[in-house]
């Protein structure tokens, strides 16, 4: 039975890297989904709220760890704001609340400047420029 004992942990370690290969690849659509709905809800307060954008970039998901250990993610980036001389490019940060929250310029600066980028994250300004082209066609209402 001594080479029993030495297979557990063989098995162990066998077991535990096939879960997390499986739930990494899990995480993948889960980001994209996450990417997808913030992305929506940013342009859509956009076009809401105002300022009205002319472009973004720079955009990226983020994430901070809150006290009880959870990921709060945010869409974190730039956009461009304002035409002529009084044309600037803005920081903003849209964090997936209930159902989100948008922050502009210093304040969030200062917050995504202390999130974390998610690994494997991709430049999300060309989905926002196109969700924001997409808005921008559909008739508004009488």
């Amino acid at each position: 039975m001594p080479q029993l004992s030495r297979l557990r942990p063989l098995a162990l370690a066998l077991l535990l890297s096939a879960s997390t290969v499986a739930g990494a690849q899990g995480n993948n659509s889960y980001v994209e989904s996450l990417e997808d709905s913030i992305a929506a809800y940013t342009v859509s307060d956009f076009v809401s709220h105002g300022p009205k954008p002319d472009g973004f970039r720079q955009v990226n998901l983020r994430f901070r760890e809150t006290d009880t250990g959870t990921r709060s993610y945010m869409l974190c980036g730039q956009v461009h704001i304002g035409t002529g001389a009084k044309a600037e490019w803005a920081d903003f940060a849209t964090i997936k609340t209930d159902p989100y929250e948008q922050w502009l310029g210093g304040p969030a600066a200062d917050m995504c400047a202390k999130a974390t980028p998610v690994t494997g994250g991709r430049d999300l300004a060309p989905l926002l420029e196109q969700e924001l082209g997409s808005k921008a066609s559909q008739p508004t209402a009488p």
